[in-house]
């Protein structure tokens, strides 16, 4: 395994499980200690995780979101099940919006044979997966291009979408909390999804378990005004529980890793 991939599972592991140890990284890669440490410091050096004695913790505040590319390969078997069965609910000849976002990348990725249809988006690449498939029209929302989520952001992209109505809209959140509500890490993105939610004449939140019961720093939209939530099996039933308590519809999805049955 090289450096960069090593590391790349040390920000999961810690992300998974909120702490890991320097012993347990060693073993479970089969490095030395003083090699964890370094791939700690490098970490910490990018606000990936904070280092602690003997080992590491979450770097996760509510303003805490990884770049594109690092959020590309972060639980990706998860992304790609729920965006499996977000395309399902998608027909021929409908309209639907489509939020910036790595699982809704996963979710264009698997609509490229749904045709025809209208895809509205405010996101650079999934504009840049459809745009080539004959028989689907994208629309591509206005605005100021945030280079960290590769998308259109900001009042122009607001009022861009006013007058807009779609079927079915797809979104995804930094956070999903029963309480909190869905939530990002900033205003432009927080508003953006809040106009969209009122686009749809369904509205589906599309999130892995590993931000279910999570709180970003701003508030989008309260967990009603959503109609579905789809997530994977890794989502704590409890959590599950209190989102459909406050009326929200869930449906979770079993993920493949890819490993070999004994």
């Amino acid at each position: 395994m090289f450096a960069e991939e090593r590391q790349r599972a040390i920000v999961q592991k810690v992300r998974d499980a909120g702490a890991v140890s320097v012993e347990d990284l060693a073993e479970a890669f089969g490095v030395s200690a003083p090699t964890i440490r370094a791939d700690l410091a490098r970490l910490e050096s990018k606000g990936l995780l904070v280092r602690t004695h003997g080992g590491a913790i979450r770097a996760e505040g509510t303003l805490f979101e990884p770049s594109h590319d690092e959020r590309t390969v972060m639980r990706h078997a998860e992304k790609q099940a729920i965006a499996r069965a977000a395309a399902r609910l998608v027909h021929p000849s409908e309209t639907v919006l489509l939020d910036a976002g790595t699982t809704t990348l996963e979710l264009a990725l698997a609509l490229r044979d749904r045709r025809p249809l209208t895809v509205v988006t405010n996101s650079l690449a999934n504009a840049a997966v459809l745009m080539e498939c004959p028989g689907i029209d994208v629309i591509m929302i206005g605005g100021q291009v945030q280079r960290a989520r590769r998308a259109t952001l900001g009042p122009l992209a607001t009022r861009f979408l006013d007058g807009f109505r779609v079927d079915k809209t797809f979104l995804g959140f930094n956070g999903v909390e029963a309480e909190a509500g869905f939530t990002v890490v900033d205003f432009d993105a927080a508003e953006v999804k809040r106009r969209m939610l009122r686009c749809g004449a369904q509205s589906i939140v599309l999130a892995d378990s590993d931000k279910i019961g999570r709180v970003a720093f701003a508030a989008s939209a309260a967990i009603a005004d959503a109609d579905l939530l789809i997530t994977d099996d890794g989502a704590q039933p409890a959590q599950l529980a209190r989102l459909r308590e406050k009326g929200l519809a869930v449906e979770t999805v079993a993920v493949d890793n890819g490993k070999t049955p004994l």
